[in-house]
């Protein structure tokens, strides 16, 4: 099966093609499907074992705990009883499919144990999928720095295993995923119309001011979230690529506190930029991860809209400190009900909808 036809099968099969615009009519207009969790995790033991090997781990998750961490396993593993575990979760929160992606790229200098890495992970998310119709998308691990060999890696989890979209961390090895080395990525992803889910790469940006002070994992991903954003501001990629659907998690770090600033101020360091960089943040879309903040989701509205915000969970990270039905609960508390209804039921149909008639 195809990704065309695998989206149609998790997101509402026979309804969707029935209806009006395909998978976009059958979901904008319909409350059966549940939530779509954009952003959901699952452990690979096998996708970790290689990428421990190569020296890629998650700091600051396991210092107070002897359990698994969020990149190990337990609840976020991908054997049986951890995902009979996850469904049930998923049927008590009202979540219809999870888009699972990976908590750590497989970015290796190792080309050869990247790609294989990668491979991994994409045919462990496409079984998942398969084993669990209508449940679970996933979205392609790419072996980065090596372009090409990504390309290629693309291609076959697009094309042959029928994956949903992307997911790129912030940084490779020291360096962006903004930078123009990575540019015919983004050109294909672009020409394709494909979603692109950008992770932080739980590394604190590399700076002893984040990481010595132990704060990778609890504040290092919204910092690296709002700073990959500015870079693909900086860099015009909403611009250049303007098909590609690009999601930023956590609300967008703290990304939405600084559009009044940095539509005064950063045109005065860089010259050459698209628009204005408030109009090209909203030309993102967020995810709603915030453990469960009001007040950020507020900001979040504010700034870009509520038509641009998606639900997202993280799982299974916020579970160690909310039922999982909470993680979505908070946005039909925080929200008025038409702007809940956009945020956890309309926003990603729109985008899977987008998705669904991507070119190949």
């Amino acid at each position: 099966m195809n990704r065309r036809g695998i989206l149609s099968l998790a997101l509402g099969g026979g309804l969707a093609a029935a209806a009006p615009g395909g998978v976009l009519g059958a979901l904008v207009g319909s409350r059966l499907h549940g939530v779509v969790d954009v952003h959901a995790h699952v452990a690979i033991p096998a996708y970790l074992g290689l990428l421990a090997q190569g020296g890629v781990k998650a700091p600051g998750y396991a210092a107070q705990s002897s359990g698994p961490s969020p990149t190990s396993g337990g609840k976020g593993g991908d054997d049986p009883v951890a995902m009979a575990q996850r469904v049930a979760l998923m049927d008590e929160a009202g979540v219809a499919t999870q888009i699972l992606s990976q908590t750590l790229g497989p970015y290796l200098g190792d080309s050869e144990a990247a790609i294989r890495a990668a491979r991994i992970a994409n045919d462990r998310h496409s079984a998942l999928a398969r084993d669990h119709p209508g449940r679970f998308l996933g979205l392609a691990a790419l072996p980065l720095p090596h372009v090409d060999s990504a390309l290629g890696e693309l291609r076959r989890a697009l094309d042959d295993l029928g994956l949903a979209g992307v997911a790129l961390h912030a940084s490779c090895l020291g360096t962006s995923i903004a930078d123009p080395r990575f540019a015919p990525l983004f050109a294909e992803m672009n020409r394709r119309r494909t979603i692109l889910f950008v992770h932080p790469s739980v590394n604190g940006l590399l700076s002893p001011l984040v990481l010595d002070w132990k704060l990778a994992a609890a504040a290092g991903p919204l910092l690296e979230d709002s700073v990959v954003a500015l870079q693909m501001i900086a860099a015009n990629i909403p611009s250049l690529y303007p098909d590609l659907k690009i999601v930023i998690p956590h609300l967008g770090g703290g990304l939405a506190s600084m559009l009044d600033r940095l539509d005064n101020q950063l045109p005065l360091a860089i010259e050459k930029l698209a628009g204005r960089p408030s109009e090209t943040a909203r030309r993102f879309w967020y995810d709603s991860v915030s453990h469960g903040s009001a007040p950020a989701l507020h900001a979040a509205v504010e700034a870009f809209g509520a038509d641009r915000i998606v639900p997202g969970s993280d799982f299974p990270v916020l579970l160690a400190f909310e039922p999982y039905a909470r993680t979505f609960d908070y946005v039909r508390k925080a929200l008025r009900p038409a702007e809940a209804e956009l945020v956890l039921h309309q926003n990603a149909a729109m985008l899977l909808g987008r998705a669904a008639s991507r070119k190949s």
